[in-house]
């Protein structure tokens, strides 16, 4: 398959996301480095709510990925796992916080699940997960986030909006009514739910056009990241 045949069937929910980072790419066939949401730093909305004091206690990243949103949490001293399915992600944290000297509890995990964590964790950090999942994967890993949070935590999530041609990216479509329907009494209490922007890395030239011909308008921040509108959800676990 050439690297045009592999962009034209691209299809964001048949993402292999353990294939993807052993590959380093989300398109089979056609090289980027790195996944595009490994930015090698924190994502600076979370940056902006630690700095704001939403984050407390004993923290979870589920979905952490690389760990850079994790590692930076535990260099400020919160105590900190990060979770996610992929081994090759969790090799990739645990390499790059023995690299920064930062403690953190990095373990394989399924996020629809989560067991061996009830009523732990103060603070849940997700960013770049909840879109991933399948309608009812979403619904199974609301209720082990419930289970694993204690009474008054807090739920800091980001996720794709549907919009803006977001199905060319974005495994599936979120929109604001199935979160606030999600986020509501008796079990949570939604205190935030607004866009903003998540950072990427820019994309290789192929997969700029490819994005470009399917509708996306790239915007890009003074680094030449890319900018992709997304949702910032801040919920209270009842």
């Amino acid at each position: 398959m050439t690297e045009s045949d592999a962009l034209s069937q691209f299809d964001p929910t048949k993402i292999d996301f353990e294939q993807a980072y052993r590959a380093k790419t989300v398109v089979e066939g056609v090289p980027m480095g790195r996944v595009p949401w490994d930015i090698g730093r924190p994502q600076p909305l979370l940056v902006e709510f630690e700095h704001a004091g939403r984050i407390a206690g004993q923290v979870l990243d589920i979905g952490c990925g690389p760990g850079d949103n994790a590692i930076y949490l535990a260099s400020l001293g919160y105590q900190v796992v990060g979770l996610d399915s992929s081994p090759t992600a969790i090799d990739e944290a645990r390499a790059r916080s023995a690299a920064r000297d930062v403690a953190v509890i990095f373990s394989i995990a399924d996020a629809t699940r989560l067991d061996g964590y009830d009523a732990r964790f103060d603070t849940v950090i997700s960013s770049a997960l909840f879109h991933c999942l399948a309608p009812e994967q979403r619904r199974d890993h609301i209720a082990a986030l419930h289970r694993v949070m204690r009474p008054g935590a807090r739920l800091i999530q980001f996720c794709f909006v549907d919009r803006g041609h977001s199905e060319a990216y974005a495994p599936h479509q979120i929109g604001a009514a199935e979160l606030r329907t999600s986020f509501a009494p008796p079990g949570w209490s939604l205190n935030t739910l607004r866009t903003d922007r998540m950072v990427a890395i820019m994309p290789p030239e192929p997969v700029r056009d490819m994005l470009t011909e399917r509708g996306v308008e790239l915007e890009t921040d003074e680094t030449g990241a890319l900018l992709l509108p997304f949702w910032v959800l801040e919920a209270e676990r009842i």
